[in-house]
Parts: structure tokens; C-alpha cells; sequence
């Protein structure tokens, strides 16, 4: 999972949208959007500001994955327990994995959507210009012979 992806989780966790976010940290309308849709990397300008604005958010978990996703020394009114967050992540975890074979699965059938739509169109040129058959040869509507 990329730091993005990371991010995305947290914020789904302490359900903050995506625009209330880039608001409070200063980006641009539609910037996390973007790049979480494009799988982007965060600059350390914008970890900063994540970091001043967002301390309960660890942020070398956000780099890495590793430890906890929420800063256990400021967690000490132990609002959430650590079990719910884990539990939470597998649970990203797991949707994001079928959210990618689904995505690989839309691939698969547009393409065979676009191969069923040449065959069809074959058919109708096909089905449009009847061969006219003479004995021995086949002639087609433009008088070539096959």
C-alpha cells in the first residue's frame, strides 16, 4: 500500500472527506482526490502539514506502514482501541483487493465487449454483401470471384 493509499485509509477511519482535508491543510480543491486516483506520492511539504495539523496520525506509518496508524502516545484517552483500528485496515485491506479484481475483471469484459462488436459489425458486412453463387464459382456483389 503507498503512503496515499495510507492516507486515504486514515481519513475514511475518522470519516473526514477529502475536501475538508485539503482544506484544512491548505492543497488545492480536488488535489488528494487525484492523486489517490493516480496512485501519486505526497511531498514532505504536504506530510508536514498533515503531520501539524493531524497529530494522532503517525506519519511514519503513513510512510512506511509500519507501527500503529494512530500516534499510541497521543492516544491516551484510548478513545479507539488499537483492536478496531486493525480490524479497520484488514478490513481496507481486503476491499481494496477485490476493488482491484474487479477493476481487472471491467478490463477483461470491455475487451471482450469491443471484440463482440467487431464480430457483429463482420457480420453485418458480411450480411450486407451476399455472395451470389454461380455453379462451381462464388461471385460477391462487387463480381470478384472467390
Amino acid at each position: 500500500m503507498k503512503p496515499i493509499e495510507r492516507l486515504h485509509v486514515y481519513l475514511q477511519f475518522r470519516t473526514i472527506s477529502p475536501h475538508s482535508f485539503e482544506k484544512k491543510i491548505g492543497l488545492s480543491n480536488g488535489y488528494f482526490s487525484k492523486q489517490l486516483r493516480n496512485l501519486g506520492s505526497i511531498g514532505s511539504d504536504i506530510l508536514i502539514k498533515i503531520d501539524h495539523q493531524y497529530a494522532e496520525l503517525n506519519i511514519l506509518w503513513v510512510l512506511t506502514g509500519q507501527g500503529e496508524m494512530l500516534s499510541p502516545s497521543l492516544d491516551t484517552n484510548n478513545t479507539i482501541p488499537l483492536m478496531q483500528v486493525d480490524e479497520y485496515l484488514n478490513k481496507y485491506e481486503v476491499e481494496n483487493k477485490k476493488m482491484k479484481v474487479l477493476e481487472s475483471d471491467l478490463e477483461k469484459l470491455n475487451v471482450v465487449l469491443k471484440d463482440k462488436d467487431k464480430i457483429i459489425s463482420l457480420y453485418e458486412v458480411i450480411a450486407n454483401n451476399k455472395p451470389v453463387i454461380n455453379p462451381g464459382k462464388i461471385e460477391d456483389s462487387t463480381g470478384s470471384f472467390g
